[in-house]
């Protein structure tokens, strides 16, 4: 369908003169195309030879808003037209000749077309939109003119973006075992492997090591027997249990492993799990794990080891009645989503989350029970609220009040001693100990958690919900500050 050029909030019928390029652009449009120059492959510093702040206001100038509905927008084979920047709705990229199979969705934020148009290669696949959408454009002579060269090469850019390769232009089988060695260094049920032992997981793997999920297919069933598990790389899934819908997991910079408690334990699903977007997964059998475990027994063995050591730890510490009863919820998937929605781990990195949500306990209290004692708190035990909300008592009342999604801390200005944590409703949480946080961010040295430094009334919300970061607490014992100091 006829689209129509805008630029600056306004319309025009005008086919993209200077003018037009040079016109102001909102700041949101301005943000977007910054953060799409920020991402491409290209040398970022000082100088015109490199992306920095005045080269993004310089070529933001040139980004044409267009507005599409139903089109083809890149086609297949086609020289390259431009880098494209979503601004509103997404669009489709699809590969085969009659447009069935849909690779990757691109949504609002994300770019396409940087691959033909920085690598002087034809269109690798098919770009179009299902509904309406606009976009920010930059044309190919004026990109190739304004950016300096790229600075990765395309099998390491297509790695970096989990690209398909569809036009042959790298080596399919390389592309495929790059993606996934990148996806497996991240998986924190693999910490402790080397690269050798990745690898050779992945040369177990059957020919195709990442397969594609189209939308709505199930990636794995409840009550199904486990015998693998499932590295989501790339995409977008929906955690249900049986019409329920848990939770919505997306890949971020991180892969997502799913099943892995069902492995672990040798139970059965617990949950369906079904793409809601293209998905790229990896399927890796126990055997596979086993093989690779054996054959390299200092350290991917030792870190097997370690990894079924603290899922014996986890069944063993768990309320078989809260688990009968919500071990759907309760997986570890949705555990690490909602301690990194969190605000006092929203900037730890998965590991970190993962050991802290593998240790921690989860449980139910009715309504006026205490969710931690007083001894529990003298004792630094902490919690991340599931489904609920609680409120601190004192010596004088009411300290603080927690809602669904918070994990409590400590803070600088709660009493020392003599207080406790009471249940506003039926709430669920999961429970853990300041240590395990500690011993979690000594794995991860650079990692920090967001601890809140002032009381809510002094520029704060309540804990853990709203704080400005700080660097990790050191290891030992903190001085307990005094009653009421901040």
């Amino acid at each position: 369908m006829r689209h129509q050029r805008i630029m600056g909030g306004g319309v025009s019928a005008q086919s993209g003169s200077n003018r037009n390029r040079n016109a102001d652009l909102t700041d949101q449009l301005y943000q977007l195309i910054g953060r799409c120059l920020y991402s491409l492959p290209l040398p970022q510093g000082n100088g015109s030879q490199a992306v920095n702040e005045a080269l993004v206001e310089r070529v933001a100038k040139y980004f044409t808003r267009l507005e599409f509905e139903d089109t083809e927008i890149l086609k297949r084979g086609e020289p390259a037209r431009g880098i494209f920047v979503v601004v509103e709705g997404q669009v489709e990229v699809v590969s085969d000749e009659d447009n069935q199979v849909v690779l990757a969705t691109v949504a609002e934020g994300d770019f396409f077309g940087e691959v033909s148009t920085l690598f002087n290669v034809p269109t690798s696949t098919t770009v179009r939109t299902p509904g309406r959408t606009v976009l920010a454009a930059l044309r190919v002579e004026d990109a190739r003119k304004l950016l300096p060269p790229a600075n990765s090469s395309l099998l390491e850019w297509y790695v970096l973006r989990k690209y398909f390769d569809t036009n042959a232009a790298v080596d399919k089988v390389k592309l495929s075992r790059r993606k996934g060695l990148a996806a497996l260094r991240q998986v924190p049920m693999l910490q402790g492997w080397s690269d050798d032992s990745l690898k050779s997981l992945i040369m177990s793997l059957e020919t195709d090591i990442i397969l594609l999920y189209p939308p709505r297919a199930a990636v794995l069933f409840k009550d199904d027997p486990s015998e693998e598990v499932f590295i989501l790389v790339k995409g977008k899934v929906d955690v249900l249990d049986g019409k329920a819908r848990l939770a919505t997991l997306q890949t971020g910079k991180s892969p997502i492993c799913l099943g892995e408690e069902g492995l672990m334990t040798s139970g059965n699903r617990k949950m369906t799990v079904r793409a809601q977007t293209p998905c790229q997964v990896m399927v890796i059998k126990r055997w596979n794990f086993q093989q690779a475990s054996n054959q390299f027994i200092d350290d991917a063995g030792r870190a097997w080891e370690k990894t079924s050591d603290r899922w014996k730890q986890q069944t063993a510490q768990r309320d078989r009645n809260l688990y009968n009863k919500f071990g759907a919820f309760l997986q570890i998937e949705i555990l690490i989503k909602k301690f990194r929605q969190s605000a006092l781990f929203s900037d730890c990195p998965v590991g970190v989350v993962y050991l802290v949500a593998m240790a921690a306990t989860g449980e139910e209290h009715a309504m006026g029970k205490a969710i931690l004692t007083e001894d529990e708190y003298e004792a630094r035990m902490l919690f991340l609220i599931l489904r609920g909300s609680a409120h601190m008592i004192g010596d004088e009342g009411t300290v603080d009040s927690f809602q669904k999604g918070d994990a409590f801390w400590i803070a600088p200005w709660y009493p020392q001693a003599d207080a406790w944590v009471r249940a506003k409703e039926q709430t669920i949480i999961v429970k853990f100990s300041e240590t395990t946080v500690r011993e979690a961010l000594a794995e991860y040295p650079d990692a920090k958690l967001n601890i809140p430094q002032k009381p809510p009334g002094e520029g704060t919300s309540n804990n853990g919900r709203a704080s400005r970061p700080q660097s990790r607490p050191q290891n030992g014992t903190r001085n307990r500050p005094q009653n009421g100091s901040s």
